[in-house]
């Protein structure tokens, strides 16, 4: 399992590079992001809240209700092509343990991805995946959900922040050290 960036750490704030090659090493890290995903019982990992600058994201929502049948989507160099329409829901995250927030996002994406074999694919998202894509997506671009909420909603938080920054928070699961 690999250890998980939160609040603080500095390559979260930072962009995420284009994969150009896939090698065993690139192979690697979606095998351990994935299994970091679902032992810490998230829904989706960016490869830089791992400590990777590589563009790659990853999304299982199968133990989620109403998704069972759906299969894990790693996707390498994600880019949004078009969304439409507008929903708000409570998201978490793994970088921000402990906090939930209301974020407004497109309700349907239009998503231009890589996989494994570099080939590309273009794919429609809404609900849940869509949403979940966009959020991950947001990391790779520096994008916290904190960034996403009003200065008054993030004064409302910054005790939660504050220990997480302090790393006075309990987990399930490893965080970096600053």
């Amino acid at each position: 399992m690999l250890t998980i960036n939160v609040y603080g750490d500095k390559i979260l704030k930072q962009k995420a590079k284009k994969v150009l090659k896939v090698d065993q090493r690139t192979l690697q890290l979606i095998r351990d992001m994935l299994e970091t995903m679902k032992e810490s019982d998230g829904v989706g990992l960016a490869a830089n809240q791992v400590g990777s600058r590589d563009s790659i994201i990853i999304a299982d929502l199968s133990h989620v209700e109403g998704y069972e049948k759906s299969k894990p989507i790693v996707a390498i160099n994600p880019e949004i092509l078009s969304g439409e329409g507008k929903s708000t829901y409570e998201e978490g995250c793994l970088s921000l343990p402990g906090i939930r927030l209301n974020i407004e996002r497109s309700e349907k994406i239009k998503l231009r991805f890589q996989d494994t074999d570099l080939n590309f694919h273009e794919e429609n998202f809404d609900g849940l995946f869509g949403r979940v894509l966009q959020h991950e997506i947001d990391h790779l671009n520096g994008i916290l959900l904190t960034d996403r909420i009003s200065a008054e909603e993030k004064k409302n938080i910054e005790e939660d922040l504050d220990k997480i920054l302090n790393r006075e928070v309990e987990l399930n699961y490893q965080i970096s050290e600053l």
